[in-house]
């Protein structure tokens, strides 16, 4: 059917081409939102072929949280000025959006990926052996120095760190850290942390940064308590002075499997690492 030569087509049919359903343009026309090209003397609704970008724009705009009456709000007052503002707003809506979904999906694939390193046999066992690995370069965003054991200064510096990391984004899924210093590991102080540490993809920039350099690391896999690790350390200690290894400044003691991932403590995976040359 047209009228003054503007060719328009059935509301079912407009339905169809702009991938929604009647209801939703019955809806919008008795709103005021969107309404047809034409109604005829019989009260059927006709849509014109050029209405569809601006019902394409409109459903965009739901897509991205923009509540109908603000919409409307544009609709009605519609220019080109009002246009480039209503753009320019969204847009950045949708960036922050992106760069959450982003930010998510890293957490995603850092999980998985701890969950696929502790499947490995070296990695699952009960032997805790010492062996070496490779290593690449790895940003850590860390707490300030601490070389303490106290137990109330440790929790508040762990909460400082992960209430610090959290509020700037910087959690990319990788469960925070501990650096201990090879002074303190030397003397057995298992438990006087340097810094509390978390793992980012990228270098940041203006944060606390502590660059784990490339290289060998002498490695082994603690399976238990994350805090009862003094016999791992002498293992891996032996390990350097058997092989006349000589230590970095830190070791590095992360979660491969915590509470997220099982239920009791004694499955928690954890790996200690220290850099030889």
């Amino acid at each position: 059917m047209q009228k003054e030569q503007i060719p328009c087509i059935k509301t079912g049919d407009f339905a169809k081409l702009c991938n929604t359903n009647k209801r939703t343009l019955f809806h919008y026309d008795e709103i005021g939102l969107f309404s047809p090209a034409y109604t005829d003397e019989r009260g059927y609704r006709f849509y014109s072929e050029s209405q569809c970008d601006v019902f394409f724009t409109i459903s965009c705009l739901r897509e991205i949280g923009m509540p109908l009456k603000e919409i409307k709000s544009y609709i009605d007052l519609r220019n080109p000025a009002a246009l480039k503002q209503l753009l320019e707003e969204q847009y950045e809506k949708v960036h922050a959006e992106q760069e959450r979904l982003k930010r998510i999906e890293q957490v995603i694939e850092t999980k998985l990926s701890l969950v696929r390193l502790s499947e490995l046999p070296e990695v699952s066992g009960n032997d805790q052996t010492v062996r070496l690995e490779q290593t690449p370069e790895e940003y850590l965003v860390i707490s300030p120095r601490l070389d303490t054991s106290d137990h109330d200064t440790i929790i508040h510096a762990i909460c400082d760190h992960i209430g610090y990391c959290n509020h700037n984004h910087l959690n990319a899924g990788h469960p925070y850290g501990a650096m201990v210093s090879t002074t303190s590991l030397l003397a057995e102080q298992w438990d006087t942390y340097a810094h509390f540490f978390t793992k980012v993809l990228q270098k940041p920039q203006g944060h606390p940064l502590h660059i784990k350099p490339a290289g060998t690391y002498a490695v082994t896999y603690l399976k238990g308590n994350y805090y009862q690790a003094s016999d791992a350390y002498r293992k891996l200690l032996s390990f350097l002075q058997e092989h006349h290894y000589r230590p970095g400044e830190f070791s590095y003691k992360e979660a491969v499997l915590d509470e997220i991932a099982v239920a009791t403590e004694d499955a928690y995976i954890t790996k200690i690492s220290i850099l030889i040359a």
